[in-house]
């Protein structure tokens, strides 16, 4: 059974050593993202370290720390770790953050965010940009009927037009 590690320090970020060789680019669009997390969210993700202060997982929230001017940071400390899986835990803490999006679900909520006056939605970490693509993507999806929807429903307003009334025989008129 892995351990539960949950005794979270603070310490300055100059405290910290970033990893010589992690392999997670962390391009400054990035960093002013999670820069502006923490400044909106608070620091709600501790970065990991080991026994001596070696980051694990978190180098980008070290940058935006440092980019907000922060005198303290969250930590945590993974002492329990094997250097093998200090190593691995690296990679795979990038790794298995990627996935795609249920674009429906996020055009969605992307929309309900922006219907809220007092928000910014662009602290969802998506730009103004992408932010009217995944709605205007989402409002296709779930918005008037399409050109081959439209033949469709030309079919039964014809068929609604042509049709008697079962009781008295006469000629159906939609109104």
């Amino acid at each position: 059974m892995s351990e539960i590690k949950d005794k979270v320090e603070r310490v300055s970020p100059e405290d910290l050593i970033p990893y010589v060789n992690n392999p997670k680019e962390h391009p400054d669009s990035q960093i002013e993202k999670i820069a502006s997390s923490i400044k909106n969210y608070g620091f709600v993700q501790p970065i990991v370290v080991d026994d001596e202060n070696e980051i694990i997982i978190g180098h980008g929230r070290l940058q935006a720390a440092k980019k907000l001017d922060r005198e303290e940071v969250p930590i945590i400390r993974a002492d329990h770790l094997s250097e093998a899986e200090i190593k691995a835990l690296r990679i795979a803490d990038n790794k298995v953050a990627e996935s795609g999006w249920d674009e429906e679900l996020l055009g969605s909520e992307l929309e309900s965010l922006q219907e809220m006056d007092s928000f910014d939605e662009e602290l969802s970490g998506f730009d103004q940009d992408e932010i009217d693509q995944k709605i205007k993507e989402q409002n296709m999806n779930f918005g008037p009927a399409g050109p081959e929807d439209q033949s469709q429903l030309d079919e039964k307003q014809k068929e609604l037009e042509e049709a008697e009334c079962p009781n008295c025989g006469e000629e159906f008129v939609p109104e």
